[in-house]
């Protein structure tokens, strides 16, 4: 599948001598990370011994646009500057395409590796992805894809198995014909094939020995509907559901409501049914899966305050099993400068609560800006620890922006808890931002 991406780059130097007009549009961050790690417990009265990290992050996105096709990458890079961890470097290529966009008035089609996204299909593949439009209004719309499912690390590395074992395809109808209403029915037939490996078994006698396990490739085939309807411009509704067609089980399904009470108060509700997501000839699919369901609703009332945007929000959610269920609920304020809010978990899932604040202040106007954060959190470390743990945490930061397309942050990080008596981590970096036209 390296060939894909290679013939990606091919066919952009190819692009690049066309003589279109292009255009760049490129994103870099650069960001340096620290912090210390407790090498182990001591003991009582003696002094801790901590080791200092310095980590490296690199993120690159670019899209070269010439006429109606583009040229997009998404690369992050990470490397070990001060005290080596495992490798020491790695990078991941999340995305490498060539794009046509409106090809013959009716026609999209995208070529490399890429994620997608198309109802009950989702992934990462290196292959095809297309979408055909027609109709008087382009109101019906096909989209296809297939290709070789992307190494779990997205490098280049695991090529070894054969496509017939490890690949995405299928497809997505939708359609537009009637106004502010989209219905999509969907299908997807995923394999994923597995590293095999040496593992330790015991034979007849129950003496152990060395065996190789080859496993077969995990399959899921899964159908769907997606429906979303806006109501008289200002009600949101959208609902979905999944089956799994190997297993012949209802696998997922979703209802979601934004309703617009008057122009500040809004009301949302959601409702989430699951199993959860067992390829058809894995070890687990011969376990009782058991479904679960989520609950949500909300209030959120917007308005002006100062100059300022606020919302004022309350929400509450549950989760519910065949016998337990876990409970959350929040309430607080929110805008671009400032935030405050609290939060507070019951049931299942166990017992804490916790509160938060945010403020942000541009200093010196489109210049320097100030960011910082203070959380506190309390919860019970297990069922036989009668005391709750307390956790504070800080943040402190400040972005300067000497010219618009490039920013420097700098942010210090601090917590306090029972193992760490003072974790303190810093980060510092750049981005760089840089659009352009040329011929």
């Amino acid at each position: 599948m390296r060939k894909f991406i290679l013939l990606t780059f091919v066919l952009f130097f190819a692009l690049q001598l066309s003589g279109y007009s292009q255009t760049l549009n490129l994103r870099l961050n650069n960001y340096f990370y620290t912090w210390k790690t407790l090498d182990e417990v001591p003991q009582p009265g003696a002094d801790a011994s901590y080791t200092t990290h310095l980590k490296g992050y690199q993120n690159l996105a670019f899209d070269l646009n010439m006429g109606k096709w583009t040229v997009s990458s998404f690369i992050q890079t990470d490397e070990d500057v001060v005290k080596k961890i495992d490798r020491g470097f790695s990078y991941r290529f999340y995305d490498a395409t060539i794009k046509g966009t409106n090809l013959f008035n009716a026609l999209d089609v995208k070529l490399g590796r890429q994620y997608v996204s198309a109802g009950s299909g989702k992934g990462t593949i290196e292959g095809l992805n297309f979408k055909l439009k027609f109709g008087k209004s382009k109101e019906y719309q096909i989209t296809g894809y297939g290709g070789y499912l992307t190494p779990l690390a997205y490098d280049f590395k695991g090529y070894n198995y054969k496509l017939k074992d490890n690949f995405l395809t299928g497809g997505l109808f939708q359609y537009y014909g009637v106004k502010d209403l989209s219905v999509g029915v969907s299908y997807a037939m995923k394999q994923r094939a597995l590293d095999p490996y040496y593992t330790l078994r015991a034979d007849e006698l129950f003496n152990t020995k060395t065996v190789y396990i080859e496993t077969e490739s995990k399959a899921e085939q899964y159908g769907g509907i997606d429906v979303a309807y806006r109501l008289l411009k200002k009600h949101n509704f959208y609902a979905k559901a999944y089956y799994d067609i190997n297993r012949m089980k209802f696998q997922k399904g979703e209802f979601n409501a934004n309703i617009a009470l008057n122009d500040k108060l809004h009301f949302t509700a959601g409702y989430f049914y699951k199993v959860p997501q067992i390829a058809y000839n894995s070890i687990f699919w011969v376990f009782e899966q058991k479904k679960y369901q989520e609950i949500e609703g909300g209030l959120d009332y917007t308005t002006n305050f100062m100059g300022t945007n606020l919302n004022v929000y309350g929400r509450f959610g549950g989760v519910f099993y065949d016998v337990s269920k876990s409970l959350k609920f929040q309430l607080g304020v929110s805008s671009p400068w400032y935030g405050i809010g609290i939060t507070k978990y019951t049931g299942y899932a166990g017992e804490s609560e916790g509160a938060f604040a945010y403020f942000n202040k541009e200093m010196i106007k489109s210049l320097l800006t100030l960011t910082s954060s203070l959380n506190y959190s309390r919860y019970n470390l297990g069922n036989e620890n009668v005391n709750k743990t307390d956790v504070f945490g800080g943040m402190l930061g400040l972005t300067y922006r000497p010219f618009s397309r490039f920013t420097v942050d700098a942010q210090g990080q601090i917590m306090t808890n029972e193992i760490y008596k003072f974790d303190t981590r810093f980060m510092v970096g750049f981005n760089y931002w840089l659009f352009t036209k040329f011929k």
